[in-house]
């Protein structure tokens, strides 16, 4: 088993026993907070896997500002991962059975 297959399985395995926590926690069922948790991994990884941006802009101009030094603006750049994309892959597969589980909620 390669080194991206284990950080896959860890992945998921953090985030089904994230989800556990929080339905246990809210008392609800454990594919209501499914997608939200998938989106809300995917926001956390894509910020620290990310350069550039909002956040660094205004550490820099706060450093210009007390310094006087010109300092080059970062561009903005994202290094996807692994866990990145099991998260995503996570967030399709609780959306698809979201959406099958709920669909006589909304069909009538």
């Amino acid at each position: 088993m390669g080194k991206n297959s284990l950080w896959a399985i860890i992945t998921v395995g953090v985030m089904v026993l994230i989800n556990w926590g929080v339905a246990s926690f809210f008392s609800g069922e454990f594919i209501e907070y499914s997608f939200l948790l998938g989106v809300v991994v995917m926001t956390i990884l894509w910020f620290f896997n990310s350069k550039g941006g909002y956040a660094s802009n205004s550490v820099r101009l706060g450093i210009q500002a007390r310094t006087g030094l010109k300092i080059e603006e970062e561009k903005q750049k994202f290094n996807p991962t692994v866990v990145f994309y099991t998260a995503i892959g996570y967030t399709t597969v609780a959306l698809v059975i979201t959406i099958i589980y709920y669909k006589d909620y909304f069909t009538g």
